[in-house]
């Protein structure tokens, strides 16, 4: 019991220190205070292997401890309560997922999510000319969307994203379909889970609280959320995968 307390205090660590690189440093900054980010990976790992204890720890740490390395803007307990919910997300869905997995069909419901926020996003920009980006800082930049490159060329591009996600899934499944199960899970499980827990969490949430915190409009909200995701979403997924399957590969040597 004591080592395998150890164990998980010891993988936590390292999923905070990973977390904290994806977040802080390997991130593609907007602005002052936004940025694409992929430290969300670290704690869904976490989460994965360590539990739900250990993964609400490793996601308020990244926050608070990435906070105190590298302030970027004010200091809200809105994103470091959204990461500790991260960090217990995963491993609820894993659970409904063992189930889940053995109806079939059930990740057309992915397809179905990743079409509604590609709508969304579609939609968004044919119903208006502009939106106001806020940069922060108390700086505000407009955004013109009437030019042929935001009408045309961005909705081109998610398409591609979204139709090359599911031939990224359609890969995953052959590569791994003649393999030992990732934490009991098929790759579209996994894929599955990191999906449904960026929706809830960095756009459901992320959105939610900006609006209770800074009084923002939601609409704009929703849109900057959904195209940070559609650019962070396929690369957190392949991080969780090799992840997972690098901690599967040498799960004897950890124990």
């Amino acid at each position: 019991m004591q080592n395998q307390i150890i164990r998980k205090m010891t993988l936590s660590a390292m999923f905070i220190a990973i977390g904290l690189i994806l977040e802080r440093v390997l991130m593609i900054p907007i602005g002052e205070v936004n940025r694409i980010a992929f430290g969300s990976s670290a704690i869904i790992l976490a989460s994965l292997i360590v539990g739900p204890l250990f993964g609400a720890i490793v996601g308020a740490s990244i926050d608070v401890i990435g906070f105190m390395i590298n302030s970027v803007g004010t200091y809200t307990p809105y994103v470091t309560i959204g990461l500790a919910v991260l960090g217990v997300l995963p491993w609820l869905l894993k659970k409904v997922l063992v189930s889940l997995e053995k109806l079939p069909g059930y990740f057309n419901l992915s397809y179905g999510l990743l079409g509604a926020l590609l709508a969304y996003g579609i939609w968004f920009i044919y119903s208006r000319d502009a939106y106001t980006f806020n940069l922060g800082g108390g700086n505000f930049a407009d955004v013109d969307l009437s030019t042929p490159l935001v009408r045309y060329v961005l909705p081109v591009i998610a398409t591609a994203i979204f139709f090359g996600f599911i031939y990224l899934i359609s890969r995953l499944e052959k590569r791994f379909s003649d393999q030992k199960k990732i934490q009991n899970l098929s790759a579209k499980s996994i894929v599955f889970i990191v999906l449904v827990s960026e929706i809830l969490i960095s756009i459901i949430w992320g959105v939610q609280w900006r609006v209770w915190y800074l009084g923002i409009p939601p609409v704009a909200l929703y849109f900057n959320q959904v195209a940070f995701f559609v650019i962070a979403f396929p690369v957190k997924a392949l991080i969780v995968l090799t992840g997972l399957r690098t901690y599967q590969l040498n799960q004897t040597r950890l124990q």
